[in-house]
């Protein structure tokens, strides 16, 4: 799996492209970090986006790993984060195991970047 990190004018775009499997679930938890500790200095971003549309899952194991990774990040981000281009499986896994609703699924990077002006 490969994760890129850009940042657009005030939003900060994740997108990740690839097959998820347990192994890659440490660089991404690695660059979550980064993340939210730049985040938290930076004054322009407001907005951060997760784009999921080229992931692919590869196994149960990865996906459980993948999930608590996310939900760590939403509780220690600065912003709370949106996610687009979910596959609908997907967002029923991550649904199952996201008790408190912190994740936000969108269409598109557009809907979920005007989500933040509602």
């Amino acid at each position: 799996m490969k994760t890129q990190i850009k940042k657009i004018g005030d939003t900060i775009v994740v997108s990740m492209d690839g097959k998820l499997d347990f192994e890659t679930t440490l660089p991404l938890r690695e660059s979550l970090i980064r993340l939210v500790r730049d985040a938290k200095t930076d004054s322009v971003a407001t907005k951060i986006i997760f784009n999921l549309e080229k992931l692919d899952f590869v196994g149960s194991s990865g996906i459980s790993s993948f999930v608590q990774t996310l939900k760590d990040f939403n509780s220690s981000s600065p912003i709370k984060p949106r996610y687009c281009h979910v596959k609908t499986e997907f967002q029923k896994v991550i649904q199952a195991f996201d008790e408190s609703e912190g994740f936000a699924f969108y269409e598109n990077e557009e809907r979920a970047k005007r989500s933040y002006d509602c």
